[in-house]
Order: C-alpha cells, then sequence, then structure tokens
C-alpha cells in the first residue's frame, strides 16, 4: 500500500531562479487553449518506497496523449547521474474551473521509460489516487506535441509549472525563444532552447509552449553567470520537444502531434452529417442524455475520407481526419465523422484547416439533416474561410457528429480535421 506523506521542496537541476518581464495582453495564448494546458499541465511527486512517502522534491510535468502519458524530466523521477527512477509517482492535477487554489492528489503514474542523457522521462497515469484502476478508455486532457526545429529566435515562448517559490498553484510565465545553445552551455548546436522566461525549481520537466499553444520543449534548467561585477547573464533553458522523439515515439503509441508550431491545436470532441442547404454560425443544443458509445476504433493516426455524403467512420479524441469534397450546384456535399465522447469531458474542440472554403457542424446523438439557419445542427463555424474551429464545453456524453461541408457548387477543397 503506498501511503502518500508528502513533504514538497524543490528539485533542482542548476540554479533555477531566473526572471523576465511579460508580455503585453495581446501576446497572451487564447482563453481556451490556456485551460487546456491548465488540464494537462501535472506536478509531479515520485515516492519513495524505502520511507513509504513522497520525496522531498517536487517537479512537473505534461500529459501528451488521450490516455495519460506524462513528458518530464529524468531528474524529477529519479537520479541521472545514478540513472535510477523511482517507479510511482503521485500526480496533482488543477482544475480548469479553480486556477486559484492549489493542485490535488489525483492519480498515481508508473514510469515507463527515460533517457537520462537528456534528461527526460514517460510516465502514464495508471491508478486514481486510492490506487483503484483508472478504467480503460479514459479521456485524459492533452496538449498537442509540435516541432521544436522550427523555432527562431525571437519567437514567444510560455513557460507553464509549478514553481516552488511562487506558492502551491499552476504558474504561467512568458518569454522570448532567445536562441540555440549546444550540450555545453557554449557552443553552437540545437540541445537547448534558450529563454528569458521565468522559471523556478518546480518548473523542472514542465511544459514550454510556442505561439499556437503547442508543447515544443521541456524546462529543464538555468543558471546565472558574473562576468564581472557589473555583467551577470540570468539564462533558463528548455529542453527541445525534438530531442524527445527518439524517447516518446517508441513509448507512447498515442501521442498527440501538431501539424506543426505555426499550426494552432487545442482539444475536443465533436460531430456530424448529413444532408444539405445553407450554413449559419454557432446555433446552440443540447441534446438528451444517451448511454456513451463504444470507444472508437480509429486510432491517432489519420482517417481518410473516402466517401461522400456519408459516414466515414468513427473517430476517437486526438484522431486526425483528412479528405477532399468537390462542391455541387444543388446540394451541399458532406462527410461525416462519429466520435465518442466519455462522461466528465470538460471541452471539446474541433479544429479543421482546408485549402478552400469548407465548414464544421456538430450534432449530438444524430446525424445534421439541415445546414440551414433553422437547421437541426447544435454547432456549426459557417464563415467564409479555410479553417474552422468549434469550442463545446461539457458536453453531453455519447455520440457526437461532425460534418465537414461544402457549399460552394463550383469549387473543391482538401482538408484536415483533429479532434482531441
Amino acid at each position: 500500500m503506498r501511503v502518500p506523506r508528502f513533504a514538497v521542496a524543490a528539485v533542482a537541476l542548476l540554479a533555477l531562479s531566473l526572471g523576465s518581464p511579460f508580455p503585453a495582453a495581446g501576446q497572451a495564448l487564447p482563453r481556451d487553449v490556456r485551460l487546456r494546458i491548465v488540464g494537462a499541465v501535472v506536478q509531479i511527486i515520485p515516492y519513495d518506497p524505502v520511507t513509504d512517502a513522497g520525496v522531498d522534491w517536487s517537479g512537473s510535468g505534461t500529459i501528451i496523449s488521450p490516455d495519460g502519458y506524462i513528458l518530464t524530466n529524468f531528474h524529477v523521477v529519479g537520479e541521472p547521474d545514478q540513472r535510477t527512477h523511482y517507479e510511482w509517482h503521485a500526480i496533482f492535477t488543477t482544475d480548469p474551473s479553480f486556477t486559484d487554489q492549489p493542485p490535488k492528489f489525483t492519480y498515481w503514474a508508473r514510469y515507463v521509460a527515460g533517457d537520462p542523457t537528456y534528461d527526460l522521462a514517460v510516465l502514464k497515469i495508471e491508478e486514481y489516487a486510492d490506487q483503484t484502476p483508472v478504467p480503460d478508455g479514459t479521456i485524459f486532457p492533452y496538449v498537442p506535441v509540435g516541432d521544436s526545429n522550427r523555432l527562431i529566435p525571437g519567437d514567444g515562448l510560455t513557460i507553464v509549472g509549478y514553481p516552488g517559490i511562487s506558492g502551491a498553484t499552476i504558474t504561467f510565465t512568458f518569454g522570448l525563444m532567445s536562441g540555440w545553445l549546444g550540450e555545453d552551455f557554449e557552443s553552437g548546436g540545437k540541445q537547448w532552447i534558450k529563454t528569458d522566461a521565468k522559471i523556478a525549481h518546480g518548473n523542472s520537466g514542465g511544459a514550454a509552449f510556442d505561439a499556437s499553444g503547442t508543447l515544443i520543449g521541456v524546462p529543464t534548467a538555468g543558471r546565472t553567470v558574473s562576468y564581472g561585477d557589473l555583467d551577470t547573464e540570468v539564462q533558463a533553458y528548455v529542453r527541445p520537444i525534438g530531442l524527445a522523439w527518439a524517447l516518446v515515439g517508441p513509448n507512447v503509441p498515442t501521442v498527440a502531434r501538431a501539424g506543426s508550431t505555426a499550426t494552432p491545436t487545442r482539444s475536443a470532441p465533436q460531430a456530424n452529417g448529413a444532408g444539405g442547404a445553407t450554413s449559419g454560425t454557432n446555433g446552440s443544443g443540447a441534446g438528451s442524455a444517451a448511454t456513451p458509445a463504444p470507444a472508437s476504433t480509429a486510432g491517432a493516426a489519420a482517417l481518410a475520407a473516402d466517401c461522400t455524403n456519408c459516414i466515414v467512420g468513427d473517430l476517437r479524441l486526438g484522431g486526425i481526419a483528412s479528405g477532399r469534397i468537390a462542391g455541387a450546384p444543388d446540394a451541399a456535399q458532406y462527410q461525416t465523422y462519429r466520435v465518442s465522447v466519455p462522461a466528465g469531458t470538460p471541452q471539446l474542440v474541433i479544429e479543421m484547416s482546408a485549402d478552400g472554403d469548407l465548414d464544421v457542424a456538430a450534432k449530438y446523438g444524430a446525424e445534421i439533416d439541415s445546414y440551414a439557419d433553422d437547421g437541426n445542427w447544435d454547432y456549426m463555424d459557417g464563415a467564409e474561410a479555410h479553417d474552422a474551429r468549434l469550442v463545446i464545453p461539457n458536453p453531453t456524453a455519447g455520440t457526437w457528429y461532425i460534418d465537414v461541408f461544402n457549399q460552394l457548387d463550383k469549387t473543391s477543397a482538401t482538408y484536415t480535421m483533429l479532434v482531441q
């Protein structure tokens, strides 16, 4: 029996005491992206079986897949120099509705794999705090993983974690991607991302996000270097996500990949389609209660549409759908996906991008019969644009239908849709 008696102190790799000013308000990530991040960035305290208690430090981590895999630093979960690690780790989470409160002990996660050389590790959530198993098919809040190699100096970075010096609550700071460095913190290379964003000890293992809200690094180290009485450099260092793929790829089969750091990706499930007519923007609908549908058989890899005006198939949360829809003179042409949404899902978001003007609509429990203003859709983005996005707060558990549709009779467009 693991008895969690936690004494929380700081995790230190180097001297993590760094600072920089916050950006202007216009540089902040969108509210829904920040709320998703709050749910996905966790606090970690390893469990020591020798003392039957938590260790005397804490760190941070980020959930990177819908089934609960966490990316963090190796020095948060073990000793890189000895290449040893703890097996079980207490996971503390923050409710996005109560960001003013300290995180709560919610889960136990087990060590999966680690890379002491690059100071990275992967855990997987397996049990609730009372050590009862987490049921198969449970969907955790998570963030998409981007491409750190696309960063250039001057890009904005948002750092998220649980730094001990800033109190017990989750903390966001902002800074610039200051540049790249080699492993020795001096030479050239892409082993480290320099940033002037403020981080502290408890940030270790947490998250660094680009301007689109995709994970591009793991805050790991910091140092203060004095070159003279008046010449002092204070710098924080982030492990690029590019160095994590050798660890993540073989060990996290359902990792949520972003198309690139330039493409916003957010979280959510949704819905469907049938028949055709005109469009609208953002209707509302509730839908009656229903028994949740079985977990989708579609994986996180792309599900390609091979039909028009029909149901393509089941798409699970974290999955990607792609297809092509040609226009027709008499009615909108559509492709429909079914998504099973588990109970307790806080928010669903559909993100669709296309090379032409396509729209997205969603409905709970049944296919859509019309895209007109008085149609039976629950949510719709029918704006004249090459992308569409729907946010559905507290969605009803059960089967949702998502329609991607084309209302222009002389155009054809190819799309990619992320449902997280």
